[in-house]
């Protein structure tokens, strides 16, 4: 996956009329600045849904909490606003996702690189509300608004 695809998705809101975005950016902006800048880590990973039908690839987010109190704390107020979401929020970041059936040999490996994953630490310092276009070529993201955390 290319770096500048990469991303935390807090909240999938699908299709969003272009009159809901001020409501939506107001109540992201207050929810977001209750929180302060925090470092966070990538830790080993896994797939959705399962190792027998691999569909993406992940790697999972460790934080000592605050992640996850912030992808709730951002599920609720776009439900709250009328976009439900289908599933809880998990901490991960997805790296890859899978189009065929994965061979014996390719999934074994791929589990046991997965498990030794090395950390890396970064900081979370903003949300952002992005537009992405499914193309060709994938996803196009667009950047619609950004909230720094703690407000500043």
């Amino acid at each position: 996956m290319k770096e500048e695809k990469l991303h935390i998705t807090l909240a999938f809101l699908g299709e969003v009329d272009e009159s809901q975005l001020p409501p939506l950016t107001e109540t992201a902006r207050r929810s977001v600045s209750q929180y302060e800048p925090f470092s966070a880590r990538v830790d080993s990973g896994g797939v959705f849904p399962d190792w027998r039908r691999p569909r993406v690839i992940w790697l999972a987010l460790r934080d000592g909490d605050q992640l996850l109190r912030l992808g709730n704390d951002v599920q609720a107020t776009c439900t709250a606003l009328g976009f439900p979401s289908d599933h809880p929020f998990r901490a991960h970041l997805t790296i890859g996702r899978v189009s065929d059936r994965l061979p014996e040999a390719e999934r074994a490996s791929l589990q046991a690189k997965l498990a030794t994953a090395n950390t890396h630490h970064f900081d979370v310092t903003r949300v952002m509300l992005m537009r992405s276009v499914l193309g060709r070529a994938g996803s196009v993201y667009s950047e619609l608004a950004s909230f720094p955390l703690g407000g500043a």
